[in-house]
């Protein structure tokens, strides 16, 4: 574990942007608490999200307590297809 945080990578095949937004708005239309950043976009095939944790102790957390969205996830999203690795550096613009 990387004291930076880890990186996931969500990709749900055949995902689009509408059921993303159903989702979201199952889980209350907030960044999950804890997260420091939330990414989601599509293209022509795959629903992409991409989310960056303290650490897995923080994402198991919120995701213990997102029962309408965990739910709404199952039910509208296909499975995903995770890819998680170490943080080493995030930078973003001020």
């Amino acid at each position: 574990m990387s004291d930076n945080g880890i990186v996931r990578i969500y990709r749900m095949p055949g995902g689009t942007n509408g059921q993303y937004d159903k989702v979201v708005a199952a889980a209350g239309n907030v960044i999950a608490a804890g997260a420091r950043v939330h990414i989601a976009g599509s293209n022509s095939s795959d629903l992409w999200v991409i989310e960056v944790w303290p650490s897995t102790v923080e994402l198991t957390a919120w995701q213990e307590t997102q029962v309408a969205g965990n739910a709404a996830q199952a039910a509208i999203l296909p499975d995903p297809e995770v890819i998680e690795f170490n943080l080493h550096r995030l930078l973003v613009e001020d």
